[in-house]
């Protein structure tokens, strides 16, 4: 199992599916085992676990800010 709290940070935006709808949302808290995240459409405290539905959960990246950053 994965620790999560290496593969998510708190503020982190991220992208949650709820049966067939996607939702944005924002990580509030990172455990070991299990991350809790603010989806305002749905709840401020959505529990996501390792092993259950953390596939539900994927991060959400700006190529562009990315670039920027790196200065390119």
């Amino acid at each position: 199992m994965s620790d999560l709290t290496h593969l998510f940070k708190i503020g982190q935006v991220v992208r949650c599916r709820f049966d067939k709808d996607f939702c944005m949302g924002t990580v509030k808290e990172t455990y070991p085992d299990h991350i809790i995240v603010d989806v305002p459409e749905v709840s401020d405290h959505c529990w996501f676990e390792n092993g259950f539905n953390i596939s539900c959960v994927q991060p959400v990246y700006d190529m562009f800010d990315l670039k920027r950053k790196a200065g390119k």
